[in-house]
């Protein structure tokens, strides 16, 4: 009897993590981070770091703490031109986003993910690896496939039990909570400059709550991610570019956000955004110091979710870098081929 409660309290453990994966307001800053294929979409190098706080005024509320690191690579040494971009805004206080590009690429990436609700916590680190073809001169598409580690656990120190030293908890949990597991993740991308199509799906092995020796009908349910988006431009400065992201997952509602980012000058933005039967939110982002961005984001809840106090925070910190140049063994290169010539011996009167 003692067993079968342990096994109805991993399976709650289980709907509350299988039903809802990762779920971040500024996804289209990153795409990365849900998509393998998303990464290399500019011809720069980049770095992201970030925290996503949930109904913040809630104890054990969710948090999602997340950092990833994507980029082109080239499998087989070439004598060619630069893999990466040399960016052009050393010395300028703010700079303007890199554009898009359109050409054969190979991609790679690594995410971490840590995701904590009350005394659960899960976290994932995944190597993501793409391939980008050029569908005509102004429209690419890539897939991509992220395979890695997860883990699932429970941490006892935020345990109350309702009677103390449970026995049923302390047998079955509490010695061996832990569960260690593969998974992966897998994503198409279409996009230009102005276009972004995403689709990913993530936990796809579709893997089964296990702690200590208590296996359950509960599963990690794959995740189904939509993401879309188009800038159109205003002007010569201004931008205004509509978001689209969809979440589904088996035996849940659908999930949807809409939302409308203003840009200037590909320097800044601000948004307005909703969550269906959730929040509506606010946010910003701006490139500064040379090659370094930031971006947050604050909601507020709507519907049900208002009374229980919903306010949300997300930050987001990131860093490109492309080609650095070498000045001094370009200069070197240049006069072997192209040798300065000799003073000409002026005839002696």
């Amino acid at each position: 009897m003692k067993k079968l409660i342990v096994i109805s309290f991993v399976s709650v453990v289980g709907f509350t993590f299988g039903q809802q994966d990762i779920q971040f307001t500024q996804t289209a800053s990153s795409p990365f981070l849900i998509n393998p294929a998303a990464g290399g979409l500019m011809n720069v190098a980049e770095v992201v770091v970030g925290n996503r706080l949930q109904y913040a005024g809630i104890d054990g509320r969710p948090m999602t703490t997340f950092a990833g690191i994507q980029s082109m690579v080239r499998f087989k040494k070439r004598k060619s031109k630069a893999l990466l971009d040399e960016l052009s805004s050393i010395g300028k206080t703010f700079y303007s986003t890199p554009q898009r590009t359109i050409a054969y690429k190979q991609v790679a990436g690594l995410t971490f993910i840590n995701d904590v609700i009350g005394p659960f916590t899960r976290t994932s680190v995944k190597g993501n690896i793409g391939v980008h073809i050029p569908l005509s001169q102004k429209l690419s598409a890539g897939i991509g496939l992220g395979v890695g580690w997860s883990n699932f656990g429970i941490d006892n120190s935020k345990v109350t039990l309702g009677t103390a030293n449970d026995k049923a908890y302390i047998n079955y949990i509490g010695l061996a909570s832990a569960q260690n597991y593969l998974d992966a993740q897998a994503g198409l991308v279409v996009y230009n400059d102005r276009l972004l199509i995403s689709l990913s799906g993530s936990q796809l092995f579709n893997n089964k709550i296990r702690l200590s020796d208590v296996t359950t009908s509960s599963t990690f349910q794959p995740h189904l991610f939509f993401l879309g988006s188009y800038r159109f431009d205003l002007g010569q400065n201004y931008g205004l570019e509509p978001i689209v992201q969809f979440r589904s997952v088996k035996n849940a509602p659908a999930s949807y956000d809409v939302a409308m980012r203003l840009h200037y000058m590909r320097m800044g933005w601000v948004s307005l955004s909703y969550r269906r039967q959730s929040s509506v939110g606010v946010g910003f982002g701006i490139n500064v110091l040379s090659h370094f961005n930031v971006s947050y984001s604050f909601e507020f809840g709507t519907g049900v979710t208002e009374k229980f106090g919903n306010t949300s925070h997300e930050i987001r910190l990131g860093f490109i870098f492309g080609h650095k140049r070498n000045l001094n063994k370009e200069f070197k290169q240049d006069e072997k081929v192209n040798p300065t010539p000799a003073e000409e011996t002026m005839p002696q009167e």
